[in-house]
């Protein structure tokens, strides 16, 4: 039954690990840069600066308006298409087409469109730069998880060995070789090692959902997560030979947050000349054209109803009775008359106009001088940024050298620490068969020769991510 259980679980275990997809570095640095939430919204900044982008390319054209009005006028009024009082309700309606070009004013519209283009390149530079941060992390994390796996393996091969031991003291205590005691030593030691056991595993657990959830992963996607062991044979020891001035120099040339400065600095010089260009005379371009609709607009269409002869006055001459002025007259009603037709009312009353206008700023509140000051503020602050910037990304690499060449040399120390170790725990162990020395002198050469190969594993990978940063300031992708 024990047997069965046990080729059961083997076969369970295989098939949980066979479901485990495994994820290179790369492909965790690619699903990072499409799914995670800062960079997307990194990415929104480029969206935006290339939506303001375009709107200030445009404004450079004439703009371009066109309207409708109808509507119901009560009372007495002059009506405007056909210059007569109108005392009831009247209907009018209106149609217009509008234009106008800023001619001149002062280049503040073609600065302003220079320094948005600057703002898009630096928005773009934002997010190489976040990407870049994006990568040292999970590559941070990914390290995390090998060197706590390498951990779990060195705290695995300690239990078994010293199972077997626990094994080989329990048979010579049965046969009353040794002391009963010494099985107790050893059977200490072994929980204590199972203990180790479990908490390098649960840091390997920990490792891999701290990468998961840098990587945003859904909880099924995440349940199956793995990652493949690279090899890493090539510890960039050679990167040290440069001097960190040297990367220093390299990194300021092509470091997205240093050229994102760069372009802020210019944006923050056209938007100055942009908003100097509000203080000079500007000169407009307008013109439209329209006409027009109304109820009062009217035409004949009836002859009337002649009334005869009616006198209009009378002539007095000279030693002659009054002669009487008198015409023919025709009185006319409301059925003689009918609105003129839509069509031809628009046509009737087109007009045209067209309008040059020089406006010279005296006083308005002081909004431009007070945008210029902004500007002027806004100027020094993008400088001030710069060198905040360069001096950060000096520190940050003379920094990561100074980390660089710590790691390496404890590394180099761990790696003969080792060495030596592990020649005297070989030593301890024949001795410790031929019972020249004790289980509690044993068990001390063997946790020291335990706790040099962690400390080995965690200078390797210390010194690993400290040189994949060097390589980075270098330009380098970052790769396993």
């Amino acid at each position: 039954m024990r047997t069965f259980l046990s080729i059961l679980l083997t076969v369970f275990s295989v098939i949980s690990l066979n479901a485990q997809e495994q994820w290179d570095l790369q492909r965790c640095i690619n699903y990072a840069f499409d799914n995670n939430v800062s960079v997307m919204q990194t990415a929104l900044g480029v969206n935006r600066s290339e939506v303001g982008l375009k709107q200030g390319k445009l404004g450079l054209l004439p703009n371009l308006n066109t309207g409708a009005t109808y509507g119901f006028n009560f009372g007495q009024r002059i009506d405007p298409f056909t210059n007569q009082f109108a005392s009831e309700r009247v209907a009018t309606s209106n149609l217009f087409l509008s234009s106008s070009l800023d001619v001149f004013n002062g280049f503040s519209k073609r600065n302003d469109v220079k320094s948005r283009a600057y703002n898009l390149e630096a928005s773009k530079y934002d997010l190489e730069s976040i990407k870049n941060d994006i990568s040292l992390q999970v590559c941070l994390s990914y390290l995390q998880i090998l060197q706590n796996k390498e951990s779990l393996s060195v705290a695995k091969n300690q239990v078994k060995l010293t199972q077997q031991q626990v094994d080989r003291m329990k048979k010579l205590v049965d046969v009353g070789q040794m002391p009963r005691g010494n099985l107790f030593d050893l059977e200490s030691q072994l929980a204590q090692e199972r203990l180790n056991e479990v908490t390098a595993e649960n840091a390997v657990n920990l490792a891999i959902l701290s990468l998961t959830q840098l990587l945003q992963l859904e909880p099924n996607e995440a349940q199956n997560f793995d990652i493949v062991k690279p090899n890493l044979t090539d510890e960039g020891v050679e990167l040290l030979s440069n001097s960190a001035e040297d990367i220093y120099l390299k990194a300021k040339s092509m470091m997205p947050q240093v050229q994102a400065a760069e372009a802020r600095q210019t944006s923050a010089e056209y938007a100055l000349s942009s908003s100097q260009g509000q203080l000079y005379p500007s000169l407009q371009l307008s013109g439209s054209i329209g006409s027009g609709y109304s109820e009062l607009n009217e035409v004949q269409i009836g002859e009337g109803e002649n009334i005869g002869q009616v006198p209009i006055g009378e002539v007095l001459t000279q030693g002659n009775p009054l002669v009487v002025s008198l015409q023919p007259q025709t009185v006319f009603s409301d059925s003689d008359f009918e609105t003129k037709g839509f069509g031809d009312q628009l046509e009737d009353n087109f007009n045209q106009n067209l309008t040059l206008t020089l406006s010279i700023p005296i006083f308005n509140g002081w909004s431009a001088k007070a945008n210029v000051e902004r500007a002027k503020i806004n100027q020094v602050d993008a400088d001030l940024s710069y060198r905040q910037i360069t001096n950060q990304l000096r520190f940050d690499i003379e920094q990561a050298y100074a980390d660089a060449k710590a790691a390496m040399n404890t590394y180099l120390a761990s790696e003969q620490a080792v060495k030596a170790l592990e020649e005297s725990f070989k030593y301890a162990e024949v001795r410790y068969e031929q019972e020249v020395i004790n289980a509690v002198d044993f068990n001390t050469t063997k946790t020291q020769y335990t706790n040099a190969q962690v400390d080995k594993l965690r200078a390797k990978y210390d010194f690993v991510f400290r040189t994949k940063i060097l390589d980075f300031y270098l330009g380098n992708p970052i790769t396993l």
